[in-house]
Parts: C-alpha cells; structure tokens; sequence
C-alpha cells in the first residue's frame, strides 16, 4: 500500500552539504565521479597555493578497480616541474582526503589555455583568513545569506557557507 505524501518545498531541518555543493560544481565533474568530485571541490585544501596555477583535468583507474589511480592535471606553462616534484606530496593529500589509495600516480600537462579550461575562474580564494569576502559583495546579499545561515551553530561552517554564496552571487550578476 503506497501513501501519497507531498513535500513542502520549504523545508525544516537541516540539509546534506553535498546538496547544496553538488549543483555549484556539477558542470566541472559531470560524468567523471565522486573521487574526482570530491578532488575538485577540494582542490585548493589539497593542493594549497599550487591550486592558482593548476587543475585536475581526469581520473583514471586501472581496469575493474578504484584504487591506485592516475590523475592528470592542467599546470600553468613552466610549472611542470615544480608539479612534478610536489607530487608525492599531492599524492599524500589526496589520499588522506579520500581515506584510502585513490591515486597513486600524478601526470602533469602544461597549458596556455588553463583559465579557460577551468571555467575562467574570476575569483581567488581567501587563503587564510575565514572571514574574508569578496570586497565588491552586495551588502543585501550577504544580509540575505546570514539570516539564511542564522540556524548554523558551527562559526567556521556558517562563514563558509556565507563567502560561497557570496562567490556565486557575484558570478552570476557577471555572467
């Protein structure tokens, strides 16, 4: 016996990060997998200041397999040997983020075209400070963004949450 239930569109309680995330990076990883998402969407933590001037491109794996894997990534031209020796130290990252051996390889391919490959990224990330925004953010939208985070305890969370609405706010209103 099946039940009818509808959902409100506004709902209580809290929701999962990765349905907040998933749609802001979809288009980057579409068809490519979480290990790969997962990558991405981390890739500043992962790769610290190396991630202005680099990008993972594609995952590979071995066949029938999710270990061990090769991972390629976009470099600014002249940076490839700088990559290649920061490697293992990625390598190390990557793997403490997915909790296992997910890559075991690194390949680096110089490009000119890097910004265009990544989306033209328009925007640089805050490195140190969490409070940090972007200057030209619209105070009504940040009003917005923290009574929207008012109900999030966690400080940390909640001002992250408020600079990632605030980078996709700003894109949109360039795009």
């Amino acid at each position: 016996m099946s039940r009818n239930i509808k959902y409100s569109k506004k709902q209580k309680g809290m929701r999962r990060l990765s349905a907040l995330t998933k749609p802001v990076i979809a288009h980057a990883t579409e068809n490519h997998g979480a290990i790969y998402t997962q990558i991405c969407s981390l890739w500043p933590n992962i790769s610290d200041e190396m991630s202005k001037w680099s990008y993972p491109k594609v995952l590979s794996f071995p066949k029938s397999s999710r270990h061990n894997g090769t991972l390629t990534i976009w470099v600014d031209p002249g940076r490839g040997p700088e990559a290649q020796a920061r490697a293992q130290e990625i390598i190390n990252n990557i793997n403490m983020v997915c909790g296992f051996k997910a890559v075991g390889r690194i390949i680096c391919q110089q490009t000119f075209e890097l910004p265009k490959k990544m989306g033209g990224r328009k925007f640089e990330l805050p490195q140190n400070d969490s409070q940090m925004l972007p200057r030209d953010a619209n105070p009504m939208i940040l009003n917005l963004l923290e009574q929207k985070t008012n109900d999030i305890s966690d400080p940390e969370l909640r001002a992250t949450l408020i600079r990632l609405g605030t980078v996709i706010a700003l894109k949109n209103q360039h795009d």
